[in-house]
């Protein structure tokens, strides 16, 4: 890496550094492969986190893993088709803690607090079947949080037993065992949610 002094230029009286657009592209495009990864609780080193990954993370290519040192761990994985799988998948547990990802994104700030929103697996158990269109399960679902996707057995149909949705929550706020929604003949329906993983909940004082 040749580093080499660039001056930063002077707007209205106040030294700006203006960084170049096409350079910072490049680099954001070498992490649009990557994830965000933190344990709920105490987070393991990176010889811990590395085993675990080489371990369970098995049917796709050896990611790269970088450690902050606020407790979080970026893992780029080798394509999107890598990394795709292992986001639909899970919950994942290290040591028995919530293992939590998110798609890494250009506005992720390592020196933000403890984040107050993750994304849970979200099951509703014998959905009705008229149910399943995907205007009805975005509505469902967005009943516990902001919906993110739908795994591929749902997105599918290859089982229906069950809906299941990753869902954005509030850690901050207790999630419902049930919701409650309206067919079109206004008859009103109560249905149970099981949740794959439960947040551990905190208070801020």
């Amino acid at each position: 890496m040749a580093l080499s002094y660039i001056p930063p230029q002077v707007i209205d009286g106040k030294s700006v550094i203006k960084l170049d657009k096409i350079e910072v592209e490049r680099e954001t495009s070498k992490w649009k492969c990557a994830s965000i990864v933190y344990v709920l609780g105490e987070s393991p080193g990176y010889n811990t986190m590395h085993r675990y990954i080489s371990q369970t993370w098995t049917e796709v290519a050896a990611p790269e893993i970088f450690m902050h040192e606020k407790g979080y761990f970026i893992v780029r994985f080798q394509s999107v088709e890598d990394m795709q799988p292992i986001m639909f998948s899970g919950p994942y547990s290290i040591s028995n803690k919530p293992l939590i990802l998110k798609n890494w994104t250009k506005e992720f700030d390592f020196d933000q607090e403890f984040p107050t929103k993750i994304p849970i697996w979200v099951k509703f158990p014998s959905l009705l079947m008229n149910c399943w269109g995907c205007d009805s399960l975005s509505r469902i679902a967005s009943a516990i949080g902001i919906l993110m996707f739908a795994d591929e057995c749902t997105t599918k149909q290859m089982r229906v037993s069950f809906a299941r949705m990753l869902v954005e929550v509030d850690v901050t706020k207790t999630l419902p065992e049930e919701i409650t929604f309206m067919d079109p003949n206004r008859k009103t329906i109560v249905h149970w949610v099981k949740h794959d993983l439960k947040p551990i909940f905190y208070q801020k004082y």
